[in-house]
């Protein structure tokens, strides 16, 4: 069994980590996350990836979402359908998803979970890093 790590890093950021992969969030204001995603997610964390988003929900909704997978270097394929049907539930709680792939396996991965979850435009795919980060800027308070 995979021990599942939960800790509150100094900045306010939450960071869960398992064997082969780390999720960090962090609440660039009321009603905007960031997710950074490192690693190739087995499953090992289970559900606790999308509880702290749902934990979001509970303070604010509709968010707006950001996940940083540049750094990531797979998911399985059980994973890959836990986020589908939680962008397809969670429609409504969520204002935009904005995605940043970091190769073409995740950014298949996550196309193939945008067409599934039929959310429409609610998720934007982004190739390019400087892009990404300028919408996350723009989400951060000065």
């Amino acid at each position: 069994m995979t021990v599942v790590k939960r800790e509150l890093l100094p900045d306010a950021r939450v960071q869960l980590s398992a064997a082969t992969c780390t999720f960090v969030y962090r609440r660039l204001r009321p009603g905007s996350l960031h997710v950074t995603i490192t690693g190739d997610d087995r499953g090992d964390l289970g559900t606790a990836p999308l509880d702290e988003i749902l934990m979001e929900f509970m303070r604010q909704k509709p968010i707006e979402l950001f996940v940083d997978l540049r750094a990531a270097t797979g998911a399985a394929v059980s994973v890959s359908d836990a986020w589908t049907k939680f962008f397809s539930n969670n429609q409504e709680n969520l204002k935009r998803v904005s995605i940043l792939v970091g190769s073409k396996i995740i950014s298949l991965t996550v196309a193939i979970a945008q067409h599934l979850s039929r959310t429409g435009n609610l998720i934007q795919i982004y190739s390019d890093a400087e892009t990404f980060d300028a919408r996350v800027r723009e989400a951060t308070p000065a």
